[in-house]
């Protein structure tokens, strides 16, 4: 993220501002801007949504400022909440920062991720014509937390004025200004002061395995980066930051289950054992919180169905399901917060850097053949039972092929840099295809049922449940109608996952190309 238009460096311990002010007029005459100073608070996403899309934001005291790059100019200014803890896109007032801010962000939270105490002022550097023909700050960093703090000035260039700029480099380098150094060093520092750094978690999966590795090796690394996505996720779920927190913790322990479940005989038996047993427990407290986010996150797609007539009586209905994830979301933050499942989580970290001292069966293979091996399996068995599917398959069948395709999506996914990227991608991307429909016709089947039971659950009598039953029903036959909908599209987009072009690239990854250590 360097901006072509300004470099930054570092001032010496030794030489005072004014000094570096008084070399410069010399040459130049000199426009200072008043002095500026201030705490400031820079806030992201947990995982760095701003920062990945070349965004530094941060706010003093009610004012954000938005940046591109390291330039430093500021792109968008805009009063708005004092940052103390989180807070959404949704709740800046109406402007440019906020327009920004939503498609970026979605459903995450920005978060404090760096304090710094920032001093500094800016000087407009003039020609004899008094045109301005360069621009200099000399700003102070102190990270909260840091040890240090960081001097620097920075040359902002300006077109048609190149001969005066280099006159100002050569000042620098005269007064000893030699070491170039990142703008947003005590941004940086301030990160690192909080135990983060830049773009240190995303929720996509990605593992660089060498081929030569044994299978206990790669899958070893495989659960322990699985581990660490489930125990840096855990405070934001505690405290209830943002949905997606609790979302990437479900993902992490269903893809260590899967995990467990493809790859046998690698571990231990006993170990194997007691870790799938342990983390469907885990999953299982997980669920009901995560499926009321689910439906609440539907709302106003649920409430855009209905006819307005009908509207009151599901926003009551939403309204209960709020109450029921407040008491789920409290029974989730007990069984985090119990010895025990803090002790199956180091319990599982100690066995995974355990020396067996009888290795499973598959222990010792190469990582990259037993890999080809279930991937190929798995999708033979995903197009075998996607092939006995139509319209009319009960629901569960059609739940089935669903988790099946998610295994064979994780095992891709676990074993991703083994393969050519390019060709592993194509198939990925046809499989996510057929993921969608499947999961769209699931949460469908999910709301419906749940919406039966809160309609077998409403007492008969008053006018606030017969209108809550009223909009059930209505949103009961919207849903009923998209899914059957999509059942009926589900053919033809199976057909094109399991067609013999696909067939032939699967055999040629995952056969051909298999690999000895």
């Amino acid at each position: 993220m360097v901006h072509p238009g300004a470099d930054t460096w570092l001032l010496p311990d030794l030489l005072p501002a004014e000094e570096l002010l008084a070399a410069l007029a010399a040459e130049f005459g000199l426009d200072k801007a008043p002095e500026y100073g201030g705490m400031v608070v820079y806030a992201d996403s947990f995982d760095w949504r701003l920062y990945q899309q070349g965004c530094l934001l941060h706010c003093h005291g009610g004012c954000w400022s938005l940046y591109h790059d390291d330039s430093g100019e500021v792109t968008i200014q805009q009063d708005g909440l004092e940052l103390h803890g989180s807070c959404f896109a949704r709740d800046f007032p109406p402007g440019r920062l906020r327009e920004l801010l939503e498609p970026i962000l979605g459903l995450r939270c920005l978060l404090p991720l760096a304090t710094v105490h920032l001093q500094g002022r800016q000087t407009r550097l003039l020609n004899r014509d008094e045109k301005v023909v360069a621009r200099i700050v000399i700003e102070t960093q102190r990270p909260a937390g840091g040890e240090r703090s960081y001097r620097l000035v920075r040359l902002f260039r300006l077109r048609g004025y190149e001969d005066e700029q280099e006159s100002v480099r050569r000042i620098f380098a005269e007064n000893g200004i030699i070491e170039t150094i990142s703008p947003l060093v005590g941004f940086a520092e301030g990160c690192r002061a909080k135990g983060r750094s830049p773009l240190d978690y995303s929720s996509k999966f990605t593992l660089e395995l060498a081929g030569g590795e044994t299978a206990r090796q790669a899958m070893t690394r495989v659960y322990q980066s699985l581990l660490d996505t489930i125990t840096r996720n855990i405070p934001g779920v505690l405290a209830d930051y943002d949905p997606e927190f609790l979302h990437d913790l479900r993902v992490a322990i269903r893809r260590t289950r899967s995990g467990l479940s493809l790859v046998k005989r690698v571990l231990p038996d006993p170990v194997s054992e007691r870790f799938s047993r342990e983390f469907r427990l885990l999953g299982a407290f997980t669920g009901p919180t995560r499926d009321l986010d689910v439906y609440l996150l539907a709302r106003e797609e649920c409430l855009a169905r209905l006819h307005p007539s009908l509207r009151p009586g599901l926003q009551e209905f939403f309204a209960g399901l709020g109450r029921r994830r407040q008491i789920e979301q409290k029974k989730l933050v007990r069984v985090l917060r119990t010895k025990k499942s803090e002790a199956v989580l180091n319990a599982w970290q100690r066995a995974l850097k355990r020396r067996d001292r009888q290795p499973a069966d598959l222990a010792g293979l190469p990582i990259k053949e037993l890999a080809s091996r279930i991937i190929l399996k798995r999708f033979k068995r995903v197009v075998r039972t996607g092939r006995l599917l139509d319209a009319a398959t009960p629901d569960a069948e059609v739940h089935r092929l669903r988790i099946q395709c998610k295994k064979l999506r994780y095992a891709m996914e676990f074993f991703a840099s083994l393969y050519p990227q390019q060709e592993l991608q194509s198939l990925i991307r046809q499989l996510k295809k057929l993921q969608d429909i499947l999961g769209s016709c699931n949460d469908l089947s999910v709301q419906q049922e749940m919406l039966r039971q809160n309609l077998s659950n409403l007492a008969a009598g008053s006018r606030r449940n017969l209108d809550q039953a009223a909009a059930l029903g209505g949103l009961l036959q919207s849903l009923l109608q998209e899914q059957q909908h999509l059942r009926a599209h589900f053919a033809e987009v199976f057909a094109q996952f399991g067609d013999q072009e696909t067939a032939a690239l699967f055999h040629e990854l995952f056969r051909k190309q298999r690999e000895p250590a």
